[in-house]
């Protein structure tokens, strides 16, 4: 694999009983990449994703984020990587500011940076307006935004997000999409998406699983831009199709 990868996959395995949800998945993401995790449901991403933000154990190979191995220190790797859940549960009766606070003292920050901190992610994701406002009554597109503060107030040096713009409107996208570009100058993102155009913009790079195993890797353009992985969805929708016939 790549030298000084942030993120680096060998042979990884995931076994529930007979089923294999990840089968010998290697890949390498490098420092400051936006880098996106593609499939159909049922192919292994949100298996990998838990994985990889030490939520899951893997049944065989190995995982290093952030230059830690994944097994053996998975606490020390949770400090140092921000992870955005596909549907974040936020604490409806704090206030923005007590729910960041809350989070900051949960990974340690010390008391004389932890309010700096907060006012520095207020004007980084546009939150001055609702900052002392409750969470529970922040519309969806502010709570996609209090998501991604939280989930980056100890500047980790990797970010995991899945499917940070579903259900959202147009117009929140856009501001999601501005925000996980500003993510990207100090972190590297792996963005987990169904929305070919969202990968296709955001992403340098995209892995596609299909089954639990690496259907292709690369490129956005040598992946054939959104329609090439499109047509590879297809074809893998196709055969699984035929299968059962």
């Amino acid at each position: 694999m790549t030298e000084g990868g942030v993120v680096e996959v060998e042979g990884l395995w995931k076994d529930y009983g007979p089923l294999h949800a990840l089968a010998d998945v290697s890949f390498t993401i490098g420092a400051g990449e936006v880098f996106g995790l593609l499939g159909r449901n049922g192919s292994g991403k949100t298996t990998l994703l838990r994985i990889l933000t030490g939520y899951r154990l893997p049944t065989a190979g190995t995982a290093h984020v952030a230059g830690m191995d994944l097994i053996r220190k998975s606490l020390d790797v949770r400090r140092r990587i921000g992870y955005m859940p596909e549907h974040p549960q936020l604490y409806a009766d704090l206030t923005v500011r007590g729910l960041l606070r809350f989070v900051a003292n949960v990974h340690g920050l010390p008391r004389s940076t932890r309010e700096s901190r907060i006012e520095e992610l207020s004007s980084h994701f546009g939150l001055g307006a609702v900052i002392d406002r409750l969470a529970g009554h922040c519309s969806k597109g502010y709570r996609a935004r209090i998501s991604l503060a939280a989930a980056v107030i100890h500047e980790p040096s990797v970010v995991f997000l899945d499917e940070p713009t579903d259900g959202l409107d147009p117009e929140q996208r856009h501001q999601t999409h501005q925000l996980v570009r500003q993510l990207a100058k100090d972190s590297t993102v792996v963005l987990s998406s169904h929305d070919l155009d969202e990968v296709g913009v955001l992403c340098s790079r995209a892995l596609v699983l299909d089954r639990g195993r690496v259907a292709r890797i690369g490129t956005i353009e040598e992946l054939g831009g959104t329609d090439g992985i499109a047509e590879i969805f297809r074809q893998t929708q196709e055969r699984d199709r035929g299968q059962e016939i």
